[in-house]
C-alpha cells in the first residue's frame, strides 16, 4: 500500500520478476504495518484510561467531554501542520512530490517512534521513501534538518513555561532559541549544518541548496504545531481545575519542552515516562500534585489517540485518491500538488 512507486514501474511489463518484486514488496509492506500496529496498541494498552472517569467527576459531563474533544482535535491537529514543515523542508531537496506520497512517507517515518527498535523502523521509513520516489539522500537530509528545526522550535517553545518551572535556570532554554533565530536570518547556516552532519555519516549531500525562505516557512509551521498540539494539554488542565488565564502558556510551553525532551531519550518510545515527569513538575504551579500527574497520563493518551486517528485519516484518505486515479492522473495530481 505503500509502495505504488515501485508498482508502477513493473506495471503492464508481465514479467515474473517484476510478479515477485511487487509481492515482496506488498509482504514487506504488510509485515511493518502489523509491526507498527502491535506497537501502537501496545502503546494505548499501556495507558491509564481511568483518567478520563476522574476527569468525569471533576465537572458536568457534557462540559468534560467537549473540553476532551476539543483537547482530542488539538492534538489530531499538531501533526498535520508538523507535516507542512516536514514537506517544505522535502520539497527543497528535489522535484515534486504528489500530496498521497508525502502523506504515507510522513506518517510511516512519524510513527517509527512507537516501536522500541528504533534501528528497523528507520530502515522501513527509507524503504517505503525510496518507493514513493524520495532517494535515500533527499530522506535523510530531509529528516535531518527537519529534525533540528522540530527540536529548536519546540525548545523555544518552551520559554513560554521556563520561567515558571526551573527559576533561574530557565536562562539555559534561551540556548536554542539563539540557533533558530540565526536559522531565521542566516538561513544558509542550516543547509551548510545540514550537509556537516550528512558528511559526518557518510551519506550523500543534497544536490540543492536549502533557501531560506523554505527554513522560514518551515520553522513557522512547525513553531504553530507545536502552539496547537499544547492547547490539549492546556484544555485538560483546564477540566481538571486549572486556572485557564494562568495554565494557558504554562502548558503550551511545557508540552512543547517535555516532548523535545522526551524525544531525546531514544532508549525509550516516545520518550515514556520523561515526557510525564516534566509536565507533572509544571502542571504542579497550577494544579494538586495528583491531579497533575493525571492530567500528564490523560496527555500521552490523548496524544496516542489523536496521532492514530489523524495518521490513519490521512493515511486512508491518500490510499483512496490514489486507487481512484489512473496513473498518469496520479502523477499529473503529484506534481500539482508539490
Amino acid at each position: 500500500m505503500f509502495l505504488d512507486a515501485q508498482l508502477v514501474n513493473d506495471r503492464g511489463t508481465g514479467r515474473p520478476d517484476s510478479r515477485w518484486r511487487r509481492r515482496l514488496w506488498w509482504l514487506a509492506g504488510i509485515a511493518f504495518g502489523v509491526v507498527l500496529a502491535v506497537a501502537v496498541g501496545r502503546a494505548l494498552m499501556s495507558q491509564d484510561w481511568s483518567v478520563v472517569a476522574a476527569m468525569l467527576r471533576r465537572r458536568d459531563s457534557t462540559q468534560i467531554g467537549l473540553l476532551l474533544a476539543a483537547a482530542l482535535l488539538a492534538a489530531m491537529a499538531g501533526p498535520l501542520l508538523a507535516m507542512l514543515s516536514w514537506r517544505v523542508v522535502l520539497l527543497e531537496f528535489g522535484p515534486p512530490v504528489g500530496i498521497t506520497r508525502v502523506v504515507r512517507v510522513f506518517f510511516v517515518g512519524f510513527f517509527v517512534k512507537y516501536v522500541p527498535a528504533k534501528v528497523p523502523g528507520v530502515v522501513a521509513a527509507v524503504k517505503v521513501a525510496t518507493a514513493n520516489g524520495v532517494t535515500v539522500s533527499r530522506a535523510l537530509a530531509t529528516g535531518t534538518l527537519g529534525m533540528l528545526l522540530m527540536h529548536l522550535t519546540g525548545l523555544t517553545v518552551g520559554l513560554l513555561t521556563g520561567a515558571q518551572v526551573l527559576g533561574g535556570r530557565a536562562a539555559w532554554l534561551a540556548l536554542p532559541a539563539v540557533p533558530l533565530l540565526v536559522a531565521v536570518c542566516w538561513p544558509a547556516l542550516v543547509g551548510r549544518t545540514g550537509r556537516v552532519v550528512l558528511r559526518l555519516l557518510r551519506r550523500p549531500e543534497p544536490v540543492r541548496p536549502v533557501s531560506g525562505r523554505a527554513v522560514r516557512v518551515a520553522v513557522a509551521w512547525q513553531t504553530l504545531s507545536w502552539l496547537v498540539s499544547g492547547l490539549h494539554l492546556w484544555l485538560l488542565a483546564v477540566a481538571m481545575g486549572a486556572p485557564a488565564a494562568r495554565a494557558l502558556p504554562l502548558c503550551v510551553g511545557a508540552f512543547g519542552l517535555a516532548s523535545v525532551l522526551g524525544l531525546l531519550a531514544v532508549l525509550v518510545p516516545d520518550g515514556l515516562g520523561v515526557r510525564e515527569a516534566m509536565l507533572t513538575a509544571a502542571l504542579a504551579l497550577v494544579l494538586p500534585v495528583p491531579s497533575a500527574v493525571a492530567v500528564a497520563v490523560a496527555s500521552r493518551l490523548v496524544v496516542a489517540v489523536g496521532e492514530v486517528a489523524v495518521g490513519a485519516a490521512a493515511w486512508g484518505a491518500a490510499e483512496l485518491i490514489r486507487r481512484r486515479l489512473p496513473v498518469s492522473d496520479t502523477a499529473l495530481a503529484g506534481e500539482r500538488n508539490g
